[in-house]
């Protein structure tokens, strides 16, 4: 039922929730900006450490904050390992879709891969548990041959002893745009069984985004390796810096990436 506008009861909520989380954000700036003033020669006293509340959840909420549609608001409450982000979240734009989710998921014990995407008349992207889909068994090869040559080629050689992370995890949902071309999502789930997950929180070091680092980091990575320095001592810098998920294989890897793209 359209009201005299021309907009439907679920078109005109699902508006103001965009524009109710908007002004949250803008409400956060705002705030922010009154209590780190940049300016050198404000007079104004610069406020010491609060102390942490006794309740974080009780008192996000009681600033006005939404951390359950927010990312950026996960570090004022307790993280609930594999957590569902909750019906109707929303997404600023495709161009930050991956960064948004992850910034929620992998604290909570996982991360989220496209599985497909609807891109004519109003957009839709569908999304899955990396561990989703069913589990891969690796053939072992033929004869002796084939390792010599991965091997002698710098590559991995094939096995059977790498278990596929891949548990048939049933967990999803789609990303589906406000209005056409608004370039605002909003979080459906197809039905309830797809808000579960089938599988424990993964440890960081075994989830692929969980290791992958930020652009600046990795740029200053790539150096690193065109210049030949050692693979431990990348990691020993990196893990200096905070950046303790980081595996040998993974700058191996891209070692390897690098020296074909030179080639």
């Amino acid at each position: 039922m359209a009201d005299h506008h021309g907009l439907s009861a679920s078109n005109l909520s699902t508006i103001l929730n965009a524009l109710a989380s908007i002004d949250q954000r803008l409400h956060r700036i705002e705030g922010a900006l009154l209590h780190h003033p940049t300016s050198p020669h404000s007079s104004a006293p610069i406020p010491g450490p609060a102390a942490p509340p006794a309740n974080p959840a009780a008192a996000a909420a009681a600033s006005g904050l939404n951390p359950a549609n927010d990312p950026a608001a996960i570090d004022h409450v307790a993280l609930t390992p594999l957590e569902a982000p909750p019906q109707g979240y929303t997404i600023a734009s495709r161009a930050t879709m991956q960064a948004e989710l992850d910034q929620w998921t992998i604290p909570r014990g996982y991360s989220m891969r496209i599985a497909g995407a609807k891109v004519q008349g109003k957009k839709k992207v569908r999304w899955v548990c990396y561990r989703g889909g069913e589990t891969r068994h690796h053939r072992a090869p033929i004869d002796e041959s084939i390792i010599r040559q991965a091997k002698a080629e710098g590559r991995r050689k094939p096995t059977t002893e790498r278990a596929s992370k891949k548990c048939g995890c049933m967990f999803k949902f789609e990303l589906v745009e406000t209005e056409k071309g608004s370039d605002l999502w909003v979080l459906h789930y197809p039905n309830a069984a797809n808000k579960v997950h089938n599988h424990a929180p993964s440890d960081e070091t075994s989830d692929p985004r969980a290791r992958k680092l930020p652009p600046y980091m990795a740029a200053e990575v790539d150096q690193w390796l065109r210049e030949g320095r050692q693979v431990s001592k990348i990691q020993d810098d990196l893990k200096a810096r905070g950046f303790t998920n980081v595996l040998n294989t993974d700058l191996y890897n891209r070692k390897r990436v690098l020296s074909k793209s030179s080639a």
